[in-house]
């Protein structure tokens, strides 16, 4: 049969399919975008067509690529699935990346399949607030009010991250980083939200710790360091009021567990720890290292990650370790 006989053919059915079909070649340049992908991801294919596949994403966004891509040139048969968040579009989408490998040749290019999954996701959580909803329905008014607290919380939280410049913005990337851990595990449901609300609020304790402690620019003394350890124990006493069903204190509390159980407030160790607090505990640590200091430059990447591996089976729960590692060598996480 003629081969390019079979390409028309080829080419043929991958622009009948619904899912967005983007294909490079081995160096990475576009060579083929079927009409789905023009209309999920919002592009022109005579935009795009002939350009690297890394030159084409956001330059904020090109590093993550182009680590992805290099992963799967070294693993045949992977993938990696990336939610991506198309603000202006009001879109989301799901991107799957898979390498195309001959027998006996090697690699011959790279597949990008999309599929819009903005319904799907809106309805995810949807269901995942309305099973909350339900939960709490027949609570007290204080119960009924319990989200409305939760962001007065919030924003108490942000408004005393703004006084200092090296942790404005903490609580946020923290949240964000262990939404994505939790959910690459777990997917979108109600126990979701709770690692999100115990992520915002996790230095909420902090309200109580003196500013002359809490912003000090230099190294903490033995006193001081004990007074800022209070704050996980703190923090769980004021969300604790606020929090009916007892779900998300205790992830706020024990925040600053190890899994070797020399951690605080309560020196848990291993599943004792909640799930979601194990999970903080890495978002929180992986901030703080990313993050300048006044006593400290901020660490690069790689010394991140390592340190974060490092501490696998010592300071990390060594499974959401290996998850972590996963987002973070796919560029999920910066």
């Amino acid at each position: 049969m003629d081969s390019a006989w079979l390409d028309h053919l080829y080419r043929l059915v991958l622009q009948q399919m619904r899912e967005g079909i983007i294909l490079s070649d081995a160096e990475g340049k576009i060579v083929f975008i079927n009409d789905a992908a023009e209309q999920i991801r919002n592009i022109r294919r005579e935009n795009i067509l002939g350009n690297s596949m890394v030159n084409c994403h956001k330059e904020s966004s090109r590093e993550k690529v182009l680590r992805a891509l290099d992963y799967l040139k070294t693993h045949e048969g992977s993938s990696i699935s990336r939610m991506v968040t198309d603000v202006m579009n009001d879109k989301i989408y799901e991107n799957v990346y898979a390498p195309i490998f001959e027998p006996g040749v090697g690699l011959q290019g790279i597949a990008v399949i999309s599929r819009d999954v903005t319904e799907q996701r809106k309805s995810e959580e949807s269901k995942a607030n309305y099973q909350r909803a339900q939960q709490i329905a027949h609570d007290t008014l204080r119960e009924q009010y319990h989200n409305l607290v939760l962001t007065s919380m919030e924003m108490l939280c942000n408004l005393l991250e703004t006084r200092d410049d090296y942790t404005d913005g903490h609580s946020k990337r923290v949240c964000e980083i262990a939404v994505k851990l939790y959910e690459q595990k777990y997917g979108v449901n109600e126990l979701l939200l709770d690692v999100q609300w115990a992520a915002k609020l996790h230095d909420i304790g902090k309200i109580c710790i003196p500013d002359s402690i809490v912003q000090k620019p230099g190294k903490l003394t033995s006193e001081e360091y004990e007074a800022i350890k209070q704050h996980s124990r703190l923090a769980g006493e004021i969300i604790r009021p606020l929090d009916p069903g007892s779900r998300i204190w205790p992830i706020i509390r024990h925040h600053h567990e190890r899994y070797d159980g020399k951690g605080y407030p309560d020196g848990l160790q291993g599943i004792q720890i909640p799930d979601g607090s194990r999970v903080i505990a890495i978002a929180d640590a992986y901030d703080a290292m990313r993050s300048s200091r006044p006593y400290r430059k901020t660490m690069n990447y790689e010394q991140c990650i390592q340190e974060i591996r490092s501490n696998a089976g010592k300071q990390f729960d060594p499974e959401w370790v290996e998850i972590f590692l996963d987002l973070a060598n796919t560029g999920s996480i910066e």
